[in-house]
């Protein structure tokens, strides 16, 4: 071992982190709180979920930040990572593609004939299937009377997770040879001042562009880099965890102050992993299945279809229920019978 590098990963640092958690039930909110609101967002109704704002994804980054990392750090094989990454997240990803092109063959207002010889379809197939969705957000003739056309405004989040990856083995390596609270903050002010820049050009110039740059890789990058902090001073985190929870309130509460902006990030990671790591009586959740995944992929088109047949207009109740029971039996089918036969399994050692 090169005597500059570091270890990042000890006993005690992997004790904490496997202690019994809540990340299962965290995921289960943020999801359900994405569709509640792409609910109302959808059927142009007035918000009726008490978490708005991005900060839904947001928390998918940090928990991401935080456990992605902690895997690596565990096995860090690139080529293993980001196979068990691929197998994670692109089946079923792959297959809700394929779904919405074949929902949308049977839902378009054009013959099957202009559906099929159109150039869009394939486009659509194409484009989404490299997570760069949106080049081609909608297919030919679909949804056209509802509000948003959009087949799957979810996915957008998919290419942004997949690039938070790719700098996974960059920052290990500049942990294990650099002062690794320097590069983490200089990571996390980078990606702090792009988002600010962003933010100002949109609000100055009304330039679209800005709003979706904002969005992107760089400027979610100070939440999963938030979530590695974390991690790197987990023991210490868990010691103060009491002392650091409420001033994470605080800080987040006030964020829109502009000295405790830049904080937003950090404070809203040590809200997220100081629940992870409470309410011992919400450990039920881990046995469940990991099945939040498939309905944030699924619950889109599942709104955009209930609309497009005017169910919302009949009944607003009776359309959030049947999508909060369809999404989540299908991210259970999901789940059972496509991510989880797909996971990374290493194969067991002979024994000698």
């Amino acid at each position: 071992m090169n005597p500059t590098e570091k270890v990042l990963l000890d006993s005690n640092l992997v004790a904490h982190v496997k202690e019994a958690n809540n990340f299962d039930f965290i995921r289960f909110f943020l999801a359900y709180s994405v569709m509640f609101n792409h609910f109302s967002t959808l059927t142009d109704t007035d918000p009726f979920w008490f978490v708005s704002g991005g900060f839904r994804v947001k928390g998918f980054f940090i928990i991401s930040g935080f456990l992605v990392m902690f895997s690596f750090l565990r096995s860090p094989d690139t080529y293993v990572f980001f196979r068990k990454r691929v197998q994670r997240i692109m089946p079923a990803y792959s297959l809700v593609i394929l779904l919405c092109l074949i929902l949308g063959f049977f839902l378009t207002t054009l013959s099957h004939y202009d559906f099929l010889t159109s150039s869009k379809p394939y486009t659509y197939l194409l484009t989404n299937l490299l997570t760069l969705n949106f080049l081609c957000p909608d297919l030919p003739g679909v949804f056209e009377n509802n509000p948003m056309h959009a087949m799957n405004g979810s996915l957008w989040t998919i290419k942004v997770e997949l690039m938070l990856y790719m700098t996974v083995p960059i920052i290990y390596r500049l942990l294990k040879k650099y002062n690794k609270l320097v590069c983490l903050i200089i990571i996390y002010v980078l990606s702090f001042i792009y988002s600010t820049t962003c933010n100002y050009l949109d609000d100055t110039t009304h330039n679209a562009i800005y709003d979706f740059l904002k969005r992107q890789f760089p400027g979610q990058m100070m939440y999963f880099c938030s979530g590695i902090i974390i991690l790197q001073y987990f023991p210490l985190f868990r010691k103060y965890m009491k002392y650091i929870f409420p001033v994470s309130i605080l800080l987040f509460v006030f964020r829109d102050i502009l000295v405790f902006r830049i904080f937003e990030p950090i404070a809203l990671a040590s809200i997220i992993i100081s629940v992870a790591y409470s309410f011992k009586w919400l450990h039920f959740f881990n046995r469940m299945g990991n099945f939040s995944y498939g309905i944030f992929l699924l619950h889109f088109p599942v709104i955009q279809t209930f609309i497009h047949f005017g169910l919302d207009k009949y009944s607003l109740i009776l359309t959030l229920a049947l999508t909060t029971i369809i999404c989540t039996y299908l991210g259970t089918l999901s789940w059972k019978y496509i991510e989880k036969p797909c996971l990374y399994k290493p194969k067991k050692s002979r024994q000698l």
